[in-house]
């Protein structure tokens, strides 16, 4: 919509997350014993479907699943990076180990972002967007909704206009949107976030611009490569509390949480290759951070990495979370409790409005800097809905 309401108008915003897995059917047509898998390594006894059992697999956009006749990953192969009803008759019930991938991460940051919003000039209701494909019934209240939107950091946006299947007309955005012409405005279904395809590549070697970390000692087992960002222990998957080795190329380092998933607590910071971690950090890392060494080299004037922390506990202690831009109806939908917060960190250019009510009702209150505490304002623990501007 391009007018804004002069009465005040809520949305009850739900969760919109891109799907992060393939899942894997022991029946053609998507139907029998499904399973999820997360980009991985996946030997027979870590597949979660049987052996030789695999007979369709629901692909999401931007990955790859590679089927191996033999466990260890060896004997035939075959790729596939579309959905398939029902896999040919050399490969149904004919999978022991797999190999999944998301081929999404071109030259952009694990923490770029897109925000939308309902009202022309970024104004309204909104929400943040990791890259990723979604759906008209994943972008819930922003389906046919949006009016402007701000990229950040070297993503494009293809709108699907009419369409909440990902198909038909569309349109690419590399740049920031104010003003979505008429054509466009509150007509897009469905959309996909991905790397700007306009810009070459700039890390040159493409081994230098992620960290890969393995579940077994000597970089065997489960692989996962992470660009630069930051990584709680759902988005780490399988490897999750399963950290044996890491590579770490001279450009990176890694900050790990020992015994954390929420990115909190004892950390210890990594350079270098190692083959077997000591008894301190093998299978104790919950959460990470893996990060440039040497900051201001490249985008330095957009920096998405940065986020809002929210706390249960004063001085940046206790549970936490990180919130992009947008509008948090209610404290679970930012994936923190409700009445708890406690003390935040701000960002530079970042505001956060905190809300007495759900539903952002009752008294508000605005806060530019991080604060440690809530004594003088007397807002500690009386927070129940949040929203967070980016305002340069």
């Amino acid at each position: 919509m391009y007018k804004i309401l002069l009465l005040p108008v809520f949305f009850i915003a739900t969760a919109v997350s891109a799907q992060n897995y393939v899942t894997l059917y022991e029946d053609c047509n998507y139907s029998g014993p499904s399973y999820s898998l997360e980009p991985g390594n996946y030997r027979l006894y870590q597949m979660k479907i049987g052996n030789d059992r695999l007979s369709s697999i629901q692909i999401p956009y931007g990955f790859k699943i590679t089927l191996y006749m033999d466990d260890n990953f060896v004997g035939g192969s075959k790729t596939y990076t579309t959905s398939i009803t029902c896999l040919p008759a050399e490969w149904n019930d004919n999978t022991s180990s797999i190999v999944v991938e998301n081929t999404l991460g071109g030259n952009y940051s694990q923490n770029d972002y897109v925000t939308f919003y309902n009202n022309s000039s970024y104004g309204g209701y909104s929400q943040s967007l990791r890259p990723g494909s979604y759906t008209g019934a994943q972008l819930g209240t922003l389906r046919y909704n949006i009016s402007s939107f701000k990229i950040n950091g070297n993503l494009q946006v293809k709108v699907y206009l009419n369409n909440e299947n990902l198909s038909g007309y569309n349109s690419i955005y590399t740049e920031s949107q104010s003003y979505l012409s008429s054509n466009v405005n509150d007509k897009i279904g469905s959309l996909i976030i991905e790397a700007k395809t306009t810009q070459p590549a700039n890390n040159g070697n493409n081994s230098s611009s992620y960290a890969t970390f393995y579940s077994e000692c000597n970089y065997d087992g489960n692989a996962l490569r992470l660009m630069p960002g930051y990584y709680s222990g759902e988005k780490l998957g399988v490897l999750k509390y399963a950290i044996g080795s890491i590579q770490i190329p001279s450009t990176l380092r890694v900050k790990a949480f020992i015994n954390n998933d929420n990115l909190y607590g004892q950390s210890t910071e990594l350079t270098g290759n190692n083959s077997c971690l000591d008894y301190n950090l093998k299978n104790r890392i919950g959460s990470l951070v893996v990060e440039d060494r040497g900051y201001g080299n490249n985008n330095n004037n957009n920096n998405s990495n940065e986020v809002v922390i929210i706390y249960t506990d004063e001085d940046y202690k206790g549970q936490s979370a990180s919130l992009l831009p947008g509008s948090y109806s209610t404290m679970s939908q930012a994936g923190f409790t409700d009445n708890s917060l406690s003390s935040l960190t701000v960002p530079d250019g970042y505001r956060v409005v905190i809300y007495e009510f759900e539903n952002f009702g009752g008294k508000s209150y605005t806060i530019t800097a991080s604060k440690t505490k809530f004594y003088l304002s007397n807002w500690n623990d009386k927070t129940s809905s949040i929203v967070v501007y980016r305002d340069r």
